[in-house]
């Protein structure tokens, strides 16, 4: 019991000082928290996506460490006074929660992005994208168990835990930022890269009295595509890369389609697997069903933490709807998104 008081304390401390941010497995399903330039870039006029991971719990039960969000974007809008490039707007709202101390963050993020078409045909497409708004973290120390508050037998909430907490919870302002550019190179092949920084401002970040403790600006490059292999089965690979402060994520995998096509249904399977460098293996399941998009997808760590959580990872789930609006639909009609 001891160890995993221990753990718990050293996995918050670890977010305190490090403050590494968030990441979605389904990085590729979750355009709003990947890069802003993604920002209405979808298969009509506009999406709202659901996504939702929960880890660990095979070590931190019945603590959660689960990161829900939300978001909503449009393109086109404006467009009667913009001729030569789509303006679009979105909305991310993101809660993660981690740890004994139900250390939290709510984020509300906005976003604009702007398209510009080197073609008519929408063949050569560059993305600039901007988000901003607040971001709130909050901790509760009196659910966790300090050294000092070990009695001899037992943590004894009634002793002071002599930590030098200077606040137990703080807000400031955010602001990121991305391009992207897409290649719809024919109805068989498209082609997307991109890169992100967010937290431009590195805000001060820190319970603690510690006036140097800033955020990290965490700088992204991600990039994948679409390759269409017959009438039943496509790939779409994706890659991403990710560093902030010390730490650094790569990932990268592809996931397969298989396209059923008949007189009762149209739609699309997807499996396929990503690997998460030194640390996870991610396999997934989904499909696509005239306008729903959904993804289930399953971590198995391989990292040093595997001898703790005996190659449990974490779950997510990823669920989009993608809709057009008379008036506002794309001429040519298509500006092909990122997928799975």
């Amino acid at each position: 019991m001891k160890k995993l008081y221990i753990l718990a304390l050293l996995i918050l401390t670890v977010v305190i000082s490090r403050a590494q941010d968030i990441h979605y497995s389904q990085f590729y399903a979750s355009p709003l928290t990947l890069n802003p330039a993604l920002t209405g870039i979808n298969d009509c006029n506009y999406r709202a996506c659901i996504n939702y991971k929960n880890q660990w719990h095979s070590i931190s039960a019945p603590t959660t460490y689960t990161t829900p969000s939300l978001s909503f974007d449009i393109n086109n809008l404006a467009a009667r006074y913009i001729k030569k490039g789509v303006l679009s707007a979105g909305m991310l709202v993101l809660q993660d929660q981690a740890g004994d101390g139900n250390l939290s963050n709510l984020s509300i993020l906005g976003s604009a992005g702007y398209m510009y078409t080197f073609d008519a045909k929408r063949i050569h497409n560059v993305s600039l994208g901007i988000q901003t708004g607040y971001v709130q973290k909050k901790v509760d120390p009196n659910k966790l168990d300090f050294e000092d508050q070990f009695n001899g037998t037992d943590f004894d909430h009634t002793l002071s835990n002599n930590e030098p907490f200077a606040k137990l919870g703080f807000g400031y302002l955010d602001f990121n930022a991305g391009i992207l550019y897409l290649a719809n190179i024919s109805p068989k092949y498209s082609f997307y890269a991109g890169g992100a920084a967010f937290h431009l401002i590195q805000p001060k970040e820190t319970f603690l009295d510690n006036p140097n403790s800033k955020l990290g600006m965490r700088m992204v490059v991600h990039a994948g595509g679409k390759a269409k292999l017959n009438d039943v089965w496509s790939i779409y690979p994706s890659v991403l890369y990710m560093t902030q402060s010390a730490a650094q994520e790569i990932n990268f995998g592809t996931n397969v389609g298989y396209h059923v096509s008949n007189a009762n249904m149209e739609a699309e399977f997807y499996f396929g697997g990503y690997y998460r460098w030194d640390d996870a293996v991610n396999v997934l399941v989904g499909g696509e069903y005239k306008s729903v998009k959904l993804g289930l997808s399953y971590d198995v760590n391989i990292s040093s933490l595997n001898s703790a959580t005996n190659s449990k990872g974490g779950f997510e789930l990823s669920l989009s709807y993608t809709g057009c609006i008379g008036g506002l639909i794309l001429d040519p009609p298509v500006l092909w998104c990122p997928r799975f």
